[in-house]
């Protein structure tokens, strides 16, 4: 990727058998990296140093697709540089730090990590075993992480707890994260740091402080160096900076599609507090009118995921003779936990008004839930039009 950067080209990370290539007209395509070596008896010459310019287009990175359809996003190399450097005015990287490589570099989160680590001169580990986090951390005596909900679930299910001891940051994002999940890592001193991003701000756009962490709240954060962010009047969230991408792969052209003042709509909702931190509420999409009532899925999901036991609750829209639509969960609770629907809904009405309490409660579907690391939401609301493929909690 380096390589290509340095050459002027452009990178495009893509998981195996993405669908995605004819959009980017690719000129070369390299399947795997396995086995992959150069071997030689001669001397190699130094390789000259190259400046590459910061407008320079560097990466074009897929959106996740949990709530839309991907959309290809060009990055500039200094949306990368800067991406990077405001989170290591946040979280400090210095040599001999060691960021392990837990998320793939097609998602914009796994990247950041080679910039980071190379801003800083850092060391990038790359994990045998994607599913082993906790051998490769003592093993290597990694210092930092980015994680998301279910590799943080992992990670806390690990019966060895002296693992973390080298740990300085633990970078939790990708989605809502069960405060239940919060609490355990926390009790356990692990230094978590909580974040809001997206592919079209290069990764991060507000991260949780040090001396802040959570005296402040959980769903809010102070927003990061380079980084502009704003309230629409109807909510949405806006945002501009050295970060925002170069625009959406719309051959043969790039397509950056912007407001008045240059902002850029998240189609995320939020507000900031009174200490100038972003609070995020949930995507403009997921919202739905029930019986007349607007209602976020995002806000039924906050009280699930803090009840004990739950380790991850999607809320989605169903279709309804009397209220037009009615939320309905799937919840995914831990080995071992039985949780009713009862009791979900006695725990919900103290902190819900009726209308907003899930008429059905769906057990955590064994395939088809997630893409890659993130549950997919879209794929979840699918599976409503075909109930042989769900189980009720009753």
């Amino acid at each position: 990727m380096l390589a290509t950067s340095k050459n002027q080209g452009k990178s495009a990370p893509l998981p195996i058998a993405r669908g995605q290539l004819k959009t980017l007209k690719c000129q070369f395509i390299i399947r795997s990296f396995k086995n992959f070596a150069v071997v030689t008896n001669n001397k190699l010459p130094l390789v000259e140093e190259t400046d590459i310019p910061l407008n320079h287009s560097t990466t074009i990175m897929f959106t996740s697709g949990s709530s839309d359809t991907p959309k290809a996003a060009v990055h500039t190399f200094a949306n990368h540089y800067y991406s990077a450097l405001g989170s290591n005015e946040n979280i400090r990287v210095a040599p001999g730090d060691r960021w392990l490589l837990s998320l793939p570099l097609y998602h914009v989160g796994g990247l950041g990590i080679l910039f980071r680590c190379l801003l800083a001169g850092g060391t990038v580990v790359i994990p045998a075993d994607s599913k082993n986090f906790a051998a490769a951390i003592r093993h290597y005596r990694v210092t930092h992480l980015s994680l998301v909900v279910t590799q943080l679930g992992r990670l806390l299910k690990s019966k060895n707890k002296k693992f973390m001891r080298t740990v300085k940051a633990i970078l939790l994002g990708g989605g809502p994260i069960p405060q239940s999940f919060i609490q355990r890592a926390t009790q356990r001193k692990w230094p978590v740091y909580l974040t809001y991003g997206l592919t079209e701000m290069t990764s991060q756009v507000a991260t949780s402080t040090p001396p802040e962490r959570f005296k402040k709240g959980l769903n809010s954060a102070k927003v990061l160096k380079y980084r502009k962010v704003r309230i629409a009047l109807n909510g949405e969230i806006l945002v501009k900076g050295k970060t925002l991408f170069k625009g959406y792969v719309k051959n043969p052209k790039t397509v950056l599609p912007l407001l008045a003042g240059g902002w850029f709509p998240t189609g995320d909702r939020g507000e900031m507090t009174r200490q100038g931190r972003l609070k995020i509420l949930g995507r403009n999409d997921n919202m739905f009118i029930s019986g007349g009532e607007n209602i976020q899925p995002e806000e039924i999901e906050k009280h699930l995921n803090a009840i004990a036991g739950v380790e991850q609750a999607i809320v989605v829209a169903k279709e309804d003779r009397e209220f037009g639509k009615r939320p309905v969960a799937f919840i995914k609770v831990a080995p071992q936990e039985k949780i009713p629907a009862d009791q979900f809904k006695t725990l919900l009405s103290r902190q819900l008004p009726r209308f907003k309490i899930p008429s059905v409660f769906y057990h955590w579907p064994q395939q088809g839930a997630a893409q890659g690391l993130k549950a997919n939401r879209r794929s979840l609301q699918q599976m409503i039009d075909d109930p042989r493929k769900l189980q009720i909690i009753e």
